[in-house]
């Protein structure tokens, strides 16, 4: 992953780039930080007109579009979106309005957003392993977190406890990890949830799929989301062929 710099007051885009690089980044930093807030459960968002319901807005016109666009993921089914080469398979709900972007100043094999608004931000990774190696969930877990440790360095972020899953794919044990995290952005300060998951997908490379969704005040929504990804959704995540996809150019 290669950061440019960021700064505080620009857009949501750059904000996303920079939420999701740290939290995905923090795992082999040593011990967790103490300060996240632990959200409490508010009333429902407000439901959108459904013909208001679109891939720049799926909050639609309720009155708070970010709750109603969780709330929506909370609900909806499963399906599949994928890279620009139909390589990797990556399971969204509400799956038909997701946008494939690509995030600035973040290297990635495919990066996918839910709304204009950054609702919730979605990336795939793919590193290299050298020969060797054994590929194992595990491993390949373990080499991207200590090779994403100096990149927390520019941000001022606290994070909660790391929590470990473990599930399987493909006969294979698949581990990941969840955080709750806050990163101060000059005068301002902004919490989210991220999870990350380590695919031992080829032969000589790791692929990494990880989700963040900032709060905006609903946590409650934010943390039950991310955790729908880690009990559902990661596992079922598929690849098209043995072989290492290309990165695109």
């Amino acid at each position: 992953m290669r950061l440019v710099s960021f700064h505080p007051h620009g857009n949501r885009c750059g904000f996303a780039a920079a939420c999701l690089a740290v939290a995905l980044s923090v795992a082999a930093c040593g011990a967790p930080q103490q300060g996240i807030s632990h959200p409490l459960p508010a009333a429902p968002p407000p439901p959108p007109t459904p013909a208001t319901v679109t891939v720049k807005e799926p909050g639609g016109d309720s009155t708070d579009p970010h709750a109603a666009a969780l709330d929506r993921l909370l609900n909806a089914g499963w399906g599949i979106k994928t890279d620009k080469t139909d390589q990797v398979r990556v399971p969204m709900p509400d799956w038909e309005n997701w946008k494939r972007v690509h995030y600035f100043g973040v290297e990635t094999f495919a990066g996918f957003r839910y709304g204009d608004d950054h609702h919730v931000m979605a990336l795939v990774f793919l590193q290299d392993i050298p020969a060797g190696t054994p590929i194992t969930s595990d491993a390949c877990l373990r080499r991207f977190e200590a090779w994403g440790m100096p990149q927390t360095h520019p941000f001022d972020v606290k994070f909660g406890a790391f929590e470990p899953h473990f599930s399987k794919w493909q006969g294979q044990t698949l581990e990941s990890r969840s955080v709750d995290g806050r990163v101060n952005l000059g005068f301002t300060a902004a919490e989210f949830s991220a999870a990350w998951v380590a695919y031992p997908a080829y032969p000589d490379a790791c692929l990494i799929f990880a989700i963040a969704v900032p709060w905006r005040e609903r946590g409650d929504l934010a943390q039950k989301l991310r955790d729908r990804w880690v009990n559902e959704g990661f596992q079922q995540l598929s690849v098209a062929s043995p072989k290492k996809p290309e990165l695109p150019k």
